[in-house]
């Protein structure tokens, strides 16, 4: 039998662990750790997207009811009428605003050439006469574009004479009113119209060189189709305007010389081009049109439906003219559709003297009696801002009017400002 000093008390000895076992542990742990990320992850978007699902859904349903109506909040759409209020919160901006200012018809020839060949061509807005441009101050060089729709090509031989008709050539002499009213600032004409293609194919060429020359920018009917199809570009204060001019009367013509180009009024085209211009990063998307009844106030429901349409389609601003006197204003989604924006410079003052039953007139307080109001011009004047969101915020900031007898330009007073206000639907705007 042994001796209890024989037996030896052992010593437990704990070994550290091999670095492979740190390894599987680590392993385990970190696996198990990312597969419970995932399901969280998982279930989150899962919860995400039926969230979205329903607002989506429900702001359809909105839509839906609201084409005719206000909007009246429910509790199920709290998110959706919070969002709405949101888009029309002004935010404060970025840096300065830019300006477009628009006018509509310009024809230099018949009457108004006429009197310019006795009187010269800076007559209308020489230093003492009235020009409605000077009420814009903040109107700069470096901030402010001028839009026109051009009526009139320029060529040799003219047709300044006083005489009724539709032969609309202007003597090149004419592109000194142009620039007498542009001073330093950026001119854009639009050039498709009812009227480029009236004549010869090389006064197309003539007005393309002229312009060039004086640097006028223009939205060209081109001698090509590549050239008709080309998208006039501006950028300024961190903002890229992008515009587009579309016409009647098909695609092309052969007039006594050769083929010119136009781009045509169709909805499935302009919202292909649209489409372009947001591929270009374009900011402010401008479809500018020329069509539609003559000497009316209000525009049909195919001219309302297809700029609701174009808006939809994800255009910024839509200018719209060939009627001669102004039609009805309308700010559709948050974005602005005048449906005429009249006469510029044109020779139609004679129906000051007027009342044609089959057109659209008014009361001009002025002469006292009903006209068509051919001989009053509107000036828009357009702000835009970028602001914090970096959205482009676009407001009407201010209209002018202005009466013309001979090409001259003088002020139309209040009574007869408010009756216009009327047929436009602007009386609840302050300017």
């Amino acid at each position: 039998m042994r001796k209890k000093s024989d037996f030896k008390i052992s010593k437990v000895r704990w070994l550290k662990p091999s670095s492979e076992y740190l390894y599987k542990r680590n392993s385990l742990i970190f696996c198990a750790f990312v597969l419970l990320i995932c399901s969280i992850v998982v279930r989150f978007i899962d919860s995400f997207a039926e969230w979205m699902r329903s607002l989506f859904i429900t702001y359809a349903k909105i839509q839906e009811q609201t084409k005719s109506e206000k909007i009246v909040c429910e509790p199920d759409w709290e998110i959706v009428c919070i969002w709405n209020s949101l888009k029309n919160i002004e935010l404060p901006v970025l840096q300065n605003p830019s300006y477009i200012i628009a006018w509509w018809d310009v024809m230099l020839s018949r009457n108004i050439g006429f009197y310019s060949k006795k009187q010269w061509y800076d007559r209308i807005f020489k230093e003492w006469n009235y020009n409605p441009l000077n009420k814009f101050e903040n109107c700069k060089s470096d901030n402010c574009l001028l839009f026109l729709n051009l009526e009139s090509l320029f060529c040799e031989p003219d047709h300044d004479i006083q005489m009724w008709g539709f032969d609309f050539r202007s003597n090149p002499k004419n592109i000194e009113t142009l620039l007498q009213y542009r001073q330093d600032k950026p001119l854009l004409l639009a050039l498709p119209n009812n009227h480029f293609a009236n004549w010869w194919y090389q006064w197309l060429t003539i007005t393309k060189d002229l312009l060039n020359q004086h640097n006028i920018g223009y939205v060209w009917a081109g001698l090509t189709q590549e050239e008709s199809r080309e998208i006039f570009t501006w950028n300024n204060n961190d903002i890229k305007f992008c515009l587009w001019a579309y016409s009647y009367d098909g695609k092309s013509a052969r007039i006594r010389g050769g083929l010119v180009y136009w781009n045509w009024i169709n909805e499935e085209e302009i919202k292909s081009d649209i489409q372009k211009m947001k591929d270009m990063d374009c900011d402010v998307k401008i479809v500018s049109l020329h069509r539609w009844a003559e000497y009316r106030f209000s525009p049909n429901n195919w001219q309302r439906n297809l700029a609701h349409n174009l808006v939809d389609s994800g255009a910024d601003l839509i200018l719209w003219g060939h009627s001669h006197i102004p039609w009805e204003f309308e700010l559709y989604n948050g974005k602005y559709i005048f449906y005429s924006l009249w006469n510029f410079i044109f020779d139609q003052w004679w129906w000051k003297r007027a009342t044609w039953a089959e057109f659209n007139y008014f009361y001009d307080a002025d002469l006292k009696r009903n006209n068509v109001p051919t001989y009053i011009s509107m000036l828009v004047w357009l702000k835009f801002e970028r602001n914090l969101m970096k959205w482009v915020d676009i407001k009407l900031d201010q209209i002018e009017f202005s009466s013309t007898t001979d090409g001259i330009f003088s002020i139309v007073w209040e009574e007869t400002r408010k009756n216009l206000l009327e047929k436009i639907n602007l009386t609840n705007l302050i300017f």
